[in-house]
């Protein structure tokens, strides 16, 4: 089961999604190679979850070796492996004027440069087959709301009938037809929609709407944990931004609508901001407005 919450793209950017709701998927774990191990072990093998955890780091190591070594490895209905290049622009493999050919080298090309490194970046590509193509996946997933987005929507409905309020906190969410606003269980009033830009305090802190558009990939912590869409951060905390943009592009990041400054290294780009004491919108474009998908 796939669980979906709605996530509102900030109407301070400039594009087509802007104000508009889009599913995203909440994120229950991140499995280990450990944690997989200990899952096969489980389903009545004669292997120890010490050997099948081996064998899978030593799978492991064998693709990335035969990658770099030029091919492509085909994992039946899973992914097929392969690695590709984002390339410099070079106007000529031979620049006679400074006697330098292109180079089928990794590096940034010099400012004014006409040839030099041909390869800017390397990156491993999975493409997905068997029964893991997107027409395979549609026959096989079962979709849900998550429990609070379930108690959002039946506020919103609610409202429109004479008025109802939503209540959450860490263990789930929790629905009231008392036509008064939202209270913690100190009695406090709360607001319960992270999409919603005002200084709106929540229970544990202020929230931040995460929205990640384009094609490429992206992730947002504080101190090594996942920051994930309408998560409840305390003033200063110190949150952390990276994404591998889609290929031959440039990624971009707002917080309220306002650019973060963004630091590229191997390809990777990086950058932080401290959280401000409001509900804030956090907006990452990948490089591409061909995708959209959620952190």
């Amino acid at each position: 089961m796939i669980e979906l919450y709605l996530s509102k793209v900030t109407e301070t950017t400039e594009s087509e999604q802007a104000g508009k709701l889009y599913a995203r998927v909440s994120y229950k774990q991140t499995m280990s190679v450990q944690d997989m191990a200990h899952h096969m072990a489980e389903h009545n093998t004669m292997f120890s979850e010490g050997s099948i955890c081996g064998i899978l780091i030593d799978f492991v190591k064998c693709v990335r070796e035969q990658v770099l070594n030029g091919n492509t490895v085909k994992i039946d209905n899973l992914a097929i492996f392969k690695a590709t290049v984002e390339a410099n622009a070079l106007e000529t493999m031979y620049d006679a004027e400074q006697d330098k050919v292109a180079s089928a080298t990794i590096g940034n090309l010099a400012e004014g440069a006409k040839t030099g490194p041909a390869v800017k970046v390397i990156k491993l590509l999975a493409q997905s087959t068997g029964d893991f193509t997107r027409d395979e996946l549609k026959k096989d997933v079962k979709l849900s709301w998550t429990d609070k987005t379930k108690a959002e929507i039946a506020a919103a409905k609610g409202g429109n009938n004479g008025g109802s309020s939503s209540q959450s906190d860490n263990g789930g969410s929790q629905s009231s037809e008392q036509g008064q606003g939202e209270q913690n269980q100190g009695g406090q009033n709360t607001q319960n929609d992270p999409s919603n830009p005002n200084n709106s305090e929540t229970s544990d802190g202020y929230a931040l709407t995460v929205s990640k558009l384009g094609s490429g990939s992206a992730s947002v912590t504080i101190n090594g944990s996942a920051v994930t869409s309408g998560s409840a951060l305390n003033e200063d905390d110190e949150v952390e931004i990276s994404i591998t943009p889609a290929e031959g592009t440039t990624p971009s990041a707002t917080l309220n609508g306002s650019s973060i400054e963004l630091t590229e290294s191997d390809g990777v780009y990086t950058g932080n901001f401290a959280m401000p004491a409001q509900t804030s919108t956090l907006v990452i474009n990948t490089g591409s407005a061909a995708g959209d998908s959620s952190i």
